[in-house]
């Protein structure tokens, strides 16, 4: 049965061309042209107001600062809206690589209709070009309803679905990790209202089955890492009450290959947090920071690689936008760092000794995580991914005596587990790989005590050493240096002449000082 209001809607236009055709004449001939003209209107507005059948409410995806997060939910409402039910006109299918089934999503300009409490709902994506060039699509919803329902949808029907999309997110997250789309900041400027609301950000599922307990560490270092987190989530209640942002930060150093960014994914993968990855050598200005600062979710890892290599940009021939030391500092526990909760900051360093000491402290870099070469400890947890083998091999001692004189990250033993073959054959491998390294070391070191003869001879040995290994006869001067090398083809490794090379450091020495002789003799001449 119709209510007499939705009779009286659907009447509304039949009765306005009634009421026109009827008085039309009667107007014409009896009342002026202006009063008639205002009473139309009136009659009109008066019209709109009690028998337009809609009210539209707009979702924006992002507010002044940060993401809406309405929108956010109401996007993953849609999406499982028109995948479990009755599908739109029009809708868009995608697939890619490693997922199971095909995603559903909607497109712009097609209604979805939704229903709650008998309301009928009807959902619109709408997209809107910005006016500057360069800038990114503005992009909303439009939710329309009949009115006297307001109430209802504002106070309820969104409600309910924030609420069951904060659910999901906690209980069956699928870990993102984010990148910041590049701004062309050279051909356009924004204007400063809308600084904030230009990061762009791109995603990807985390594909990626680290666990902290699969790690290559310390087992005592994995439990004091676990044990941190653990109640850094717990902690809500303790931050509130000391007056402190709901933030942690940690410091992960040490050689490349040793499980930087491994251990990054392991603790994404424990928290359920996604990772915004933030590259400071891409030209950010310290606006650009704490936009980018903003614009990241609560419950999430900004991941800061490298930072020794990003310190290097504080160059003052950059001033257009070359971040500060101080606008890093900001976002790390400034002001700015407190618009967030849940939120943690990784940073990485091979280099640890090189960082200003303003960003190691507490507050800061809560945690420090050293990431070392690979312990015998380390060993048994890839032989367990990579081998299954549970207890010890006849192989262990030999190893873990090799493992103790010589530097070998996990990422290098995990690249000899790899290899094909049985157990007992790929351990054998690895043996032999060591003990080619312990050989080099042994090389290396026989070298530099050969050089301390002579004062004058100042070389970076291992960094030429590395330089012949890398380069394997590639330059002209391949001839010459292939009279130094001895390639093993089995395991590609560098067995050093080491009275060769000394002989060649001198006689390159020699060389130079004869030229540095000639060009001053020279300069003596032009001066005569």
């Amino acid at each position: 049965m119709f209510s007499f209001m939705e009779m009286l809607k659907s009447l509304a236009p039949f009765f306005t061309a009634a009421v026109v055709i009827v008085l039309s004449p009667f107007v014409k001939e009896r009342i002026p042209y202006a009063v008639s003209n205002y009473l139309v209107s009136t009659f009109n507005m008066w019209l709109a107001r009690f028998c337009t059948p809609h009210i539209t409410v707009v979702i924006e995806e992002k507010g002044e600062l940060k993401s809406n997060q309405i929108y956010e939910a109401a996007k993953a409402h849609l999406h499982t809206l028109i995948s479990d039910s009755t599908k739109p006109k029009r809708f868009k299918v995608s697939k890619e690589d490693r997922q199971t089934e095909s995603t559903i999503d909607i497109i712009k300009d097609v209604e979805v209709i939704d229903y709650f409490r008998e309301i009928k709902l009807k959902w619109k994506l709408r997209t809107e070009k910005e006016e500057y060039r360069y800038s990114p699509t503005k992009k909303y919803f439009e939710l329309s309803f009949d009115k006297g329902y307001e109430m209802d949808v504002l106070d309820s029907y969104l409600d309910d679905i924030v609420d069951r999309y904060e659910r999901i997110q906690k209980e069956d997250k699928v870990v993102r990790i984010y990148t910041c789309k590049e701004k062309n900041r050279d051909r356009v400027v924004y204007p400063e209202k809308d600084r904030d609301r230009n990061v762009n950000w791109s995603y990807v599922n985390l594909e990626h089955s680290a666990t902290i307990e699969k790690l290559a560490m310390n087992p005592e270092q994995k439990e004091m890492l676990k044990d941190d987190l653990d109640r850094f989530l717990g902690g809500k209640d303790l931050y509130n009450k000391v007056g402190k942002s709901w933030k942690r930060g940690y410091l992960l150093y040490g050689p490349p290959g040793t499980g930087k960014s491994s251990l990054i994914a392991a603790m994404a993968n424990y928290v359920k947090f996604n990772i915004y990855d933030l590259n400071l050598t891409a030209g950010l200005s310290n606006e650009d920071l704490r936009s980018i600062l903003l614009s990241t979710t609560d419950r999430s890892i900004l991941v800061i690689e490298d930072v020794d290599c990003c310190t290097k940009f504080y160059d003052k021939e950059k001033k257009h936008y070359t971040f500060t030391q101080s606008g890093l500092l900001n976002i790390m526990d400034g002001l700015w760092s407190s618009c967030g909760d849940e939120r943690i900051i990784v940073f990485t360093t091979n280099h640890k000794d090189q960082l200003d000491p303003a960003l190691l402290r507490p507050g800061r870099m809560d945690v420090h995580v050293h990431m070392s070469y690979c312990t015998m400890d380390g060993f048994k947890i890839l032989a367990s991914n990579y081998l299954n083998i549970e207890a010890d091999h006849q192989l262990y001692r030999q190893i873990e005596g090799l493992l103790e004189n010589v530097e070998v990250t996990p990422a290098e033993i995990a690249e000899e587990l790899l290899k094909s073959g049985g157990t007992d054959v790929v351990l054998g491998g690895l043996v032999k790989f060591l003990e080619q390294k312990t050989l080099q070391k042994a090389k290396a070191a026989e070298l530099k005590e050969l050089l301390k003869s002579d004062d004058n001879t100042d070389v970076d040995v291992e960094g030429f050493v590395k330089f012949l290994k890398q380069e394997k006869l590639k330059n002209a001067k391949a001839a010459e240096a292939e009279q130094l090398l001895k390639i093993d083809h089995t395991y590609v490794d560098v067995d050093v002449d080491v009275e060769g090379l000394v002989k060649l450091f001198k006689q390159k020495k020699l060389e130079d000082a004869k030229a540095a002789e000639t060009v001053q003799v020279n300069i003596q001449k032009n001066q005569n």
